[in-house]
């Protein structure tokens, strides 16, 4: 139980300094940004928590027992972050099928005309934030007109070729 009761509050806490940076201003690299914050907040919170235990003898009453139980906080807070983290970058930019959806919702009872969605569905709405986000993120860069993957792009799409490759997955997305 103390394994999850300080996972879940550093990880709300973390949350709330993530809310509130990005409130004051969205970092350019939103997803090291994320890594740093967390990361931070679980290293301050377990610094905090050990030193209290040993000065305070209510504290160490509810705060982890040992490195067996620091190590299990670090094993779910870090779950918890990784998933946050994961679904955070699908909200980052509108999925196409969100994006769909939200435009035929915002006109309401007549429906939204097809050569509208095909407008709205452009390249430029669609692929151009992703490659901006690819660039920013060091992940490919552009060279003679052509893209290439950089470092970390290449061990990115391998991970992702190898988790196809083991679930027998079709190439393609």
């Amino acid at each position: 139980m103390t394994v999850l009761f300080w996972g879940l509050m550093i990880f709300g806490l973390s949350f709330l300094l993530h809310f509130i940076i990005w409130k004051i201003h969205i970092p350019q690299k939103q997803t090291k940004a994320l890594l740093e914050v967390f990361f931070s907040s679980l290293i301050v919170c377990t610094a905090i928590l050990l030193i209290s235990s040993f000065n305070y003898s209510r504290v160490r009453s509810i705060s982890p027992a040992g490195f067996r139980e620091y190590f299990h906080l670090y094993i779910f807070f870090i779950s918890l972050m990784l998933a946050y983290i994961v679904n955070y970058s699908a909200l980052e930019v509108d999925s196409p099928t969100l994006t769909m959806v939200i435009s035929i919702a915002n006109k309401g009872k007549n429906g939204l005309d097809k050569q509208e969605l095909l407008v709205l569905m452009s390249d430029g709405l669609l692929v151009k934030p992703r490659i901006d986000d690819l660039v920013s993120s060091n992940m490919i860069y552009l060279e003679e007109g052509k893209y290439k993957l950089t470092r970390n792009g290449s061990l990115f799409a391998h991970i992702f070729i190898f988790y196809r490759k083991l679930l027998n997955l079709p190439k393609g997305g």
